[in-house]
């Protein structure tokens, strides 16, 4: 089983909340104008990623460099701002995009999830259930006729091993199904826990099809230890709220929804599923895709559509609400935004996929509307949360100033290559297994099987989306630490054997293993043209490294930072490397927290150069 030191894979099940208070708002450290408080330090120490976490004697150095890390991602964002990076077209529409999500989720909290409330006997009732596990057997059927018409045959005598004897469903029943509460469809649940012994149940209708139950057996248990007591008290609680919630919200959706009617240009829909469907078969082709490999819309693709639209056609209304409508080029970036997908390239098929995406999107349109009216974007939480995701895209925005302006030219390059040729001491070479992808889906599939024990080299094959380590199962090959950015330079620091993730890259995100590491013993002098593209990655590299460690230390005198010492001293943290995923109300989901690497590197530098200020 793989070394799992660097997170547990946690998946939320239900719609969930921030781990903290949102009144937990002391401020535990500040740069500049920004602070950061006690609640967000906590929320994001604990959704974050990080080194060898799980060794409780590292953790007051761990909490140190996080919060430190989380300075320099608030320093970067007052950066950006002073720069109008948040005046940009790119970081208006993703600001918009957070705050719908989270005024939806408002939505969802304030108009079912609160109101999804449970009773002393409703959580007796559940508890005693609980205590009961079923064994049953079924008769199952697609077609209504089918079913009533055996059903029949039942009431007339017939025995019920007889009928099923008859079906594809006893290959599944060799032994009865074992059935603990909360499995089932409740109506389903509640009829074969009031039901007698070798009794059996009307047809019941489900998602799937038609059945009829036949309990074959009662087996009560008794929980040994007060922490059993404890954990079936919470899971039959948890069962009869999402439950509520779900009767709730159905009922929501139908009054919500039920006068309801926005239009699309079909038109301009009919031209970009075939753009789509164009632009998927040929990922087919160049990436010999295998079958059912799901093709991403990516941002490339994106520039690749408005450039071929023109902005005549980019400006056309797309979905035609009453007041302000959406353009095509506003859901060409809400497509991307929400992520979109097929297994399938052929027009029909993306005119199917598409056409359900829209209407989700109109869906979510209306929803976020109608939170806008309720005045949810002012509500503290909310605020919060969408300041928390800006400042992380708009440190993004600010980093890729950085890394832009790193290039190298030949004549650099032959300098650094005539310096290199003096050094002892090249730098270390790693080798790892990645899984990259852009889907947060993936992520999760991919942690899971990590988890459970699965070889990451055949995950890397079965998920990975970078198409030159795929033929080798996600390996790169031996490689200095100064290549590949953030992936490099973390691999540095992990031992063999160790699993890093998820890392948020430019790609997508990147989950890794750490296979071999060694020292690069001294090349020998090769001509500089063969070697000059390798050492203009490598110096761009330390490049981009330096001047963000200079930038960042800069950017700390120039804003200011503090950390409270009393504040951040009380704050308790686990030991848990954790990666959550949160569902949101109404549709969607992110990482519990925004994502960030580990960046310390500019601290010594900034207490260097405080030192020697008089």
């Amino acid at each position: 089983m793989e070394k799992l030191l660097f997170f547990s894979f946690l998946l939320a099940l239900a719609f969930c909340s921030p781990v903290y208070s949102q009144n937990d708002d002391a401020a535990v450290a500040k740069a500049g104008s920004k602070i950061i408080t006690k609640g967000e330090f906590t929320e994001r120490y604990e959704m974050t990623p990080q080194f060898r976490k799980d060794l409780k004697d590292i953790a007051p150095a761990a909490k140190l460099e996080f919060i430190y890390t989380l300075l320099a991602e608030k320093l970067g964002a007052l950066e950006a701002v002073e720069k109008g990076l948040d005046t940009t077209e790119v970081m208006k529409f993703v600001s918009s995009a957070f705050e719908k999500m989270f005024i939806r989720d408002a939505l969802y909290r304030k108009e079912i999830k609160d109101k999804a409330v449970i009773d002393d006997k409703e959580l007796i009732q559940g508890y005693v259930k609980s205590k009961t596990k079923l064994k049953v057997k079924f008769i199952f059927s697609t077609e209504e006729k089918e079913i009533f018409d055996l059903y029949n045959l039942l009431k007339q005598g017939v025995p019920f091993d007889t009928i099923l004897a008859a079906g594809p469903e006893v290959n599944e029943q060799k032994e009865p199904i074992e059935v603990t509460y909360g499995q089932m469809q409740d109506d389903i649940e509640d009829s074969l826990y009031h039901m007698k012994v070798g009794r059996y149940t009307a047809p019941m209708f489900t998602p799937d099809g038609w059945y009829i139950f036949k309990l074959v057996n009662k087996i009560e248990s008794v929980f040994e230890t007060q922490q059993d007591k404890e954990n079936a008290e919470r899971t039959v609680e948890k069962t009869i709220k999402a439950r509520k919630e779900n009767e709730i919200y159905k009922v929501f959706y139908k009054d919500f929804f039920k006068d309801k009617k926005v239009d699309m240009n079909g038109a301009m829909f009919g031209s970009l599923c075939e753009k789509i469907s164009d632009l998927f078969a040929k990922k087919k082709s160049e990436f010999k895709a295998k079958k059912d490999e799901p093709f991403y819309f990516d941002a490339n693709d994106v520039i690749k559509i408005e450039n071929e639209l023109g902005e005549d056609s980019l400006k056309i209304n797309f979905i035609q609400f009453e007041k302000d409508p959406v353009t095509t080029k506003g859901f060409i970036r809400q497509l991307v935004f929400d992520g979109f997908s097929s297994k399938e390239t052929d027009i029909s098929s993306i005119k199917f996929q598409l056409g359900k995406r829209i209407r989700k999107m109109i869906e979510q349109e209306l929803l976020a509307r109608e939170a806008y009216s309720k005045g949810y974007q002012n509500l503290p939480e909310v605020k919060n949360e969408v300041a928390m995701w800006k400042d992380n895209y708009l440190f993004q925005l600010n980093q890729g100033r950085i890394y832009d302006s790193a290039g190298v030219t030949d004549q650099e390059a032959l300098a650094y290559y005539k310096s290199q040729n003096k050094e002892t001491t090249p730098p270390q070479l790693v080798n790892i297994v990645e899984i990259l992808t852009d889907s947060l889906e993936v992520v999760e599939q991919a942690l899971n099987e990590i988890k459970n024990g699965g070889d990451i080299k055949t995950i890397a094959a079965k998920y990975s989306k970078r198409e030159w380590t795929k033929k080798k199962s996600g390996e790169f090959g031996l490689f200095p630490v100064t290549a590949y950015g953030e992936i490099g330079r973390i691999a540095g620091k992990m031992k063999i054997g160790e699993v890093y993730g998820p890392l948020k890259v430019k790609e997508g995100y990147s989950v890794f293993k750490l296979i071999d590491k060694k020292d690069q013993p001294k090349e020998e002098h090769l001509p500089f043209a063969k070697v000059k593209d390798k050492l203009k990655e490598e110096l761009a590299q330390k490049r981009t490294l330096q001047k963000s460690i200079t930038h960042t230390t800069d950017l700390a005198f120039k804003y200011g930072i503090d950390i409270d010492p009393k504040i951040f001293n009380s704050i308790e943290t686990t030991t848990v490397n954790a990666f959550t995923l949160r569902y949101m109300g109404f549709g969607g989901r992110i990482t519990a927290a925004p994502l960030i690497a580990p960046n310390v590197d500019w601290v010594d530098q900034y207490f260097r150069r405080k030192n020697m200020l008089p």
